[in-house]
């Protein structure tokens, strides 16, 4: 028996470590077999199967001798640990012969009889037995166990017996008890492994920058006291080094991993620079850079089945069996790449082997949405029922982006075109229930519709779950019958939509209103995210602490609320390393660029271009609100032949993005037309590239519509500040964004201008980093405008080096 002794110690003579699990986490496969299965359809909400739970067992009960929820609890003490299981029964049968069940409800209840036929390691029938084998330690009576399957869809209810000898039986328990010390011996020497590693990890650079060490100070006293912190940090004082080594340095040291997250995968070259850094010195520091998985999939379309998808199938399998993960022992950075060929060798899927590294990795680089989205799932592959995870570490990159993100990324809707191409497609094929189910959907909709355009609506919950548990039921027919659909396939597609509205609703949150929309010839119904704080708030409480910086942070009273963070969240600025007289900025009010202005101010506009530009020979980027405000201006701006001009179009890609850097290294004047939150405006780094000088034609105002004025609305009533919150700040950010194009080290002089006099209200100031002005934004507004250039350029550039308090270079 493994069942506690008198004996307390261990096979290694020191006191066994305790330890208490529930029944459900000990009793899991000892071994992963099989391959890869996406789909998941059982996702509706958790109540539902506990409803069922609760009205089977208020039935039993009335029958005298059942009872449900029926304790059991043992120790089983291992080499080195005492393990205390404990748990509930589903249900317990007192008699001659005392039965134990357990209640299982499911959509698909034929898919589940037949893996609970095939699988006889499968946890449901684990978890039986190991409430048997608890009875038994408990009486030496051997019960008869079974399982109770219901239909979630028609409540009706099958028993499983389920076979048991509790000493064949035992055998199982004493190799899962041993596997569970390894697993905990494994995670021991991780810990102790981070904690070493913490005391030789250095900083990479012989001498820090100009305040770069303030900032590395700031983050380790934050960190130290296990608080959130945001920062707003310029380009080229090192900020990505300056948060990520104490991040790294203090998480290490208490066997905690630093997560790094950015708005997209091009933006992860600094951390991964860095990282590669630390490696060279062969400290052994782990580094995971998670790809999104439409990248990382080797097929056409991202269908994880193994009837699909040779990298899906016999996953596990080929996984375990050949120790993928295991392998490489010296290698350290896990990356695309080192996937992609790890995928190609052994026909394995490069996403899973990816996720596969999630709790070994000390540092793990990875977009927003594998934290902050609905579907993210980087704590279910991060936490362990077994192990004590310790909570990481979040360093949020570009954390302006983060809320606008969140934003998208819990605003679900559905359009009515939509439904009617799948009605179509259903009307192809034949198939009448389908057909049934969309004419349904369709039916709903058309009875909120309202006699506004636009307006907020309500919908029954009940409705939905309606149109939910028909498609669910739909669907797990069709998986017994011929596997499990495809997420290409349009019952799965409209299951989706109307789940991800289900459960926006259910939150039942003032700040994700349902509203509907009649435009562009079409209707939609969408649950907008109006306010995304008390979505990302929650998932801050995962993590010991949350750095989140920026160059555009400004104002704190606006991203710290909208970000999630607490009143009392420290909020820190840091100035430019470099000399304010490397920047010239200027502020134009007598261009009016505001749309019901902007056509008569086209020339004026193209002309400042012209005649700053030809003062100084180099590269010059000018941003605008829209691409279409962008053209009205290109097509009359002349310019000498000698000169380059290129423009952003709304479809650029990497090519075009490599192209501007040529244009840009190339010699003579070239000018680069773009626009504001694009890819040519923030997270790109166009240092030594000549530029020159940067304009920023109007604040990119958010357009008004019905989603916008919500938001304003919202706002005012809970932070007192809604048009600043809902139109201001956000177009101020990507005006800052885009003017941080330039001067990007301490080599590089240019000359900022902003074009309207908007730039200086109240609101826009708020928003400028301090060391733009002294007191006043209007400090920037020029007497003569090109005398002010051709004096700024004429400045002996040596001479303005004098006194650069230079500490360091990054």
């Amino acid at each position: 028996m493994v069942k506690g002794t008198e004996k307390k110690e261990g096979s290694h003579g020191k006191p066994r470590k305790k330890m208490t699990l529930g029944v459900r986490e000990f009793a899991m496969p000892t071994l992963r077999t099989g391959s890869l299965g996406s789909t998941n359809f059982s996702a509706l909400p958790i109540d539902l199967g506990n409803e069922i739970h609760e009205v089977i067992q208020n039935r039993l009960e009335l029958l005298g001798n059942y009872q449900a929820e029926y304790p059991l609890r043992t120790v089983l003490e291992g080499a080195l640990y005492e393990l205390k299981i404990r748990g509930r029964c589903d249900g317990y049968f007192l008699g001659t012969q005392p039965i134990l069940e357990e209640i299982k409800s499911s959509f698909g209840i034929a898919a589940l009889k037949e893996a609970l036929h095939i699988q006889a390691d499968h946890p449901y029938i684990l978890q039986t037995k190991m409430y048997g084998y608890l009875y038994y330690l408990k009486t030496t009576v051997i019960p008869v166990l079974r399982l109770r399957l219901v239909d979630t869809r028609s409540l009706d209810e099958s028993i499983l017996d389920i076979p048991f000898d509790p000493l064949v039986f035992e055998v199982w328990v004493k190799q899962r008890v041993a596997q569970i010390e390894a697993s905990l011996e494994q995670y021991r020497t991780l810990m102790k492994a981070r904690k070493g590693l913490s005391g030789r990890l250095y900083f990479p650079f012989a001498t820090p920058r100009l305040r770069q060490k303030e900032l590395v100070e700031s983050v380790r006293s934050c960190l130290e006291q296990g608080k959130n912190l945001l920062l707003q940090a310029p380009t080229g004082l090192g900020k990505t080094a300056g948060v990520l080594f104490p991040a790294l340095q203090h998480g290490l040291s208490q066997g905690r991993p630093v997560v790094y997250i950015a708005p997209k995968n091009s933006q992860f070259t600094a951390a991964v620079d860095l990282a590669s850094m630390f490696q060279k010195s062969r400290i052994g520091l782990k580094v995971l850079v998670l790809t999104s998985k439409a990248k990382a999939c080797r097929q056409e379309e991202v269908l994880c089945q193994a009837s699909s998808c040779v990298y899906a199938k016999d996953y596990y399998d080929k996984v375990d069996g050949l120790n993928l993960v295991g392998r490489d022992t010296k290698k350290h950075l896990w990356d695309y790449q080192y996937f992609r060929k790890l995928s190609e060798a052994f026909e394995v899927c490069p996403y899973e082997l990816g996720m596969e590294r999630i709790r070994e990795a000390d540092l793990i680089i990875c977009d927003y949405n594998y934290i902050f989205s609905p579907r993210a799932n980087f704590f279910d592959r991060y936490l362990d029922p077994i192990l004590p995870m310790k909570k990481p570490i979040l360093v949020i990159d570009e954390a302006h982006n983060l809320y606008e993100r969140v934003i998208d990324n819990y605003s679900p809707e559905i359009k009515l075109s939509a439904l009617k191409a799948f009605l179509v497609q259903a009307a192809t094929g034949a198939d009448k229930r389908f057909a049934s189910l969309v004419t349904k959907a369709i039916q709903l909709m058309e009875t909120l519709n309202p006699k506004m355009a636009q307006a907020k609506v309500e919908l029954s919950k009940e409705d939905v779950k309606e149109l939910l548990d028909q498609s669910l039921a739909l669907m797990t027919s069709r998986w017994g019958e011929s596997g499990l659909p495809g997420a290409d396939e349009p019952l799965f597609q409209f299951f989706t939509l109307w789940f991800d509205l289900s459960e926006m609703l259910s939150s039942s949150r003032e700040t994700v209103p349902l509203i509907y929309k009649r435009e562009n010839g079409d209707e939609t119904l969408k649950a907008q995210c109006i306010d995304p704080a008390d979505l990302i708030a929650p998932i801050y409480l995962m993590f010991e602490s949350v750095i989140a910086f920026s160059a555009t942070l400004k104002p704190f009273e606006f991203y710290r609320p909208v970000s999630g963070f607490t009143p009392d969240t420290e909020a820190i600025e840091f100035e430019s390393p470099f000399p304010r007289e490397h920047k010239k900025i200027m502020i134009i009010p007598q261009v009016e660029t505001n749309y019901r202005e902007r056509n008569r101010h086209y020339e004026r506009i193209a002309t400042i271009i012209n005649r700053i530009a030809a003062i100084k020979e180099g590269a010059y980027l000018i941003f605008f609100s829209s691409y279409q405000f962008l053209k009205s201006v290109q097509e009359i701006l002349a310019v000498p032949e000698e000169w380059s001009v290129f423009a952003q179009s709304a479809a650029m890609g990497e090519a075009q993005i490599r192209f501007v850097r040529d244009v840009l290294r190339s010699k003579g004047t070239r000018l680069i037309l773009a626009v504001q939150g694009g890819s040519l405006s923030e997270g790109i780094d166009f240092k030594g590239e000549g530029i020159a000088g940067v304009f920023i034609v109007g604040p990119a105002v958010p357009t008004a519509s019905f989603e916008r004025r919500l938001m304003q609305e919202h706002y005012e009533k809970r932070y007192g500040n809604g048009r600043a919150f809902a139109y201001i700040y956000p177009s101020m950010t990507k005006s800052v964004q885009a003017a941080g194009r330039i001067v990007r080290d301490e080599t590089e002089r240019g000359v900022i201008v902003l074009m309207d006099p908007r730039f200086l209200e109240k609101g826009f100031q708020e928003a400028m980093p301090r060391d733009w002005y002294a007191s006043s934004a209007r400090e920037l507004v020029p007497k003569q405008i090109l005398a002010e250039v051709v004096e700024f350029w004429r400045t002996d550039e040596a001479g303005s080096e004098k006194g650069f308090g230079r500490e360091g270079h990054l």
